[in-house]
């Protein structure tokens, strides 16, 4: 268990700083602990990983704005707070239009150098976020960011977001633009033996106090899903709004009852090939008012680690470092191996075409046939995903 692998990592120098000899021991359905050894020890993590979490926290664009960013991150939630905080930064340095933008199928490059030398109806400072989903602009746009990196406007701030940058885009001339003319900002992701620490500081910050156990079930509940976590926090800081310490147990009932359910189970069930259980758990969700963007972002998103997964294979192996640099955690792995198994490539092109429809109805870039044809497209996706039957096409 994650619990067993974090605490036998750290449970020396935690008993020498504590200054205690207890040792720490976890059971197959119960956990044997001393408060007090584990709320210094909470303290002690918060003081020492402090400095390392605050470097991924805030997008410091006050200190010296750039006209040009490159983002580049894996991770959706530290993606969402950089971009956060940079939008109130500029707002307070009188940047009132601020525009997000994604270069999906239509998006005019061209318009986006041309708009930039208009001038604003709100501001005479304007902001415009562009996320590339690939991760690459292409060759239209490469040549707007190198001209918008060549001669910039003095009134604009251009913020481009990648999910990463691999060897070939960073040696790409855009790429070399931006480093030249503006700033590069890559966060990195937390690891599965910070986890822990990490959500003892985020807690801490909406104001709940939670204990090193608490933090160590949490972390392992939701895997190293930061956007999950976050979700459980903000639940718990709603739910308890007294910031005294939430115990172990009222947090693990909480989570127990808010999540009998949830669309990390219906991702398991894809995996594995349980289309019956599937179909249960998705009808479960559309009951308890799950929106279908939200649903199709954690199909997706696992789907394309199959596909970054059936790539590595096909270069040879997988090793233990594709697996990190996705992000699954060894109690998963297993899940994802059978589905290697079980799914072939073009199988899986499809299905993600499967998502990117339904992405195009979710955004209202597809009108729709019929009533609830998101829910249809829903439930065709999760049985295409965890059936057997031409999978292997």
């Amino acid at each position: 268990m994650l619990i067993n692998f974090l605490l036998h990592q750290r449970q020396e120098a935690l008993q020498e700083a504590a200054g205690s000899s207890i040792q720490v021991i976890f059971g197959p359905s119960h956990l044997h602990r001393s408060r007090a050894f584990f709320t210094s020890a909470a303290t002690l993590f918060i003081g020492s990983y402090c400095g390392s979490i605050r470097g991924m926290q805030g997008s410091q664009i006050t200190q010296d704005i750039k006209p040009v960013y490159l983002l580049a991150s894996a991770e959706p939630l530290l993606t969402r707070d950089w971009l956060d905080d940079a939008r109130d930064a500029l707002r307070a340095a009188g940047f009132e239009d601020i525009l997000n933008l994604q270069t999906d199928t239509g998006f005019d490059w061209q318009e986006l150098l041309q708009e930039g030398d208009m001038m604003s109806l709100f501001s005479e400072h304007k902001c415009r976020i562009v996320t590339l989903p690939t991760g690459k602009p292409g060759q239209v746009g490469s040549k707007v960011i190198q001209s918008l990196c060549q001669d910039p406007n003095q009134g604009n701030v251009y913020i481009f977001s990648v999910p990463a940058l691999d060897r070939q885009s960073r040696n790409a001339s855009w790429c070399k633009a931006i480093q030249a003319a503006g700033k590069i900002v890559e966060l990195k992701p937390v690891y599965e033996n910070q986890l822990a620490d990490w959500l003892l500081h985020r807690a801490h910050g909406k104001g709940l106090n939670l204990d090193l156990q608490s933090a160590l079930f949490l972390a392992e509940r939701t895997e190293g899903n930061l956007l999950a976590a976050d979700q459980e926090l903000e639940k718990l800081s709603m739910r308890f709004a007294d910031p005294s310490e939430i115990d172990f147990e009222t947090i693990a009932a909480s989570v127990s009852e808010s999540s009998r359910y949830s669309h990390f189970l219906l991702v398991d069930a894809c995996l594995a090939g349980k289309t019956r259980r599937a179909l249960k758990i998705l009808d479960s969700l559309e009951a308890e008012g799950y929106a279908t963007a939200q649903l199709r972002w954690a199909l997706q998103n696992s789907l394309e680690q199959l596909d970054r997964l059936k790539q590595a294979q096909r270069g040879g192996s997988v090793g233990d470092r594709i697996w990190q640099e996705l992000r699954i955690w060894r109690g998963k792995q297993g899940l994802y191996q059978a589905a290697l198994t079980r799914l072939g490539a073009p199988r899986i092109e499809r299905l993600l075409q499967s998502c990117a429809t339904l992405d195009r109805l979710g955004k209202g870039q597809q009108d729709s046939e019929f009533y609830e044809q998101d829910w249809l497209q829903v439930k065709s996706l999760v049985a295409d995903f965890s059936g057997d039957i031409g999978n292997r096409l």
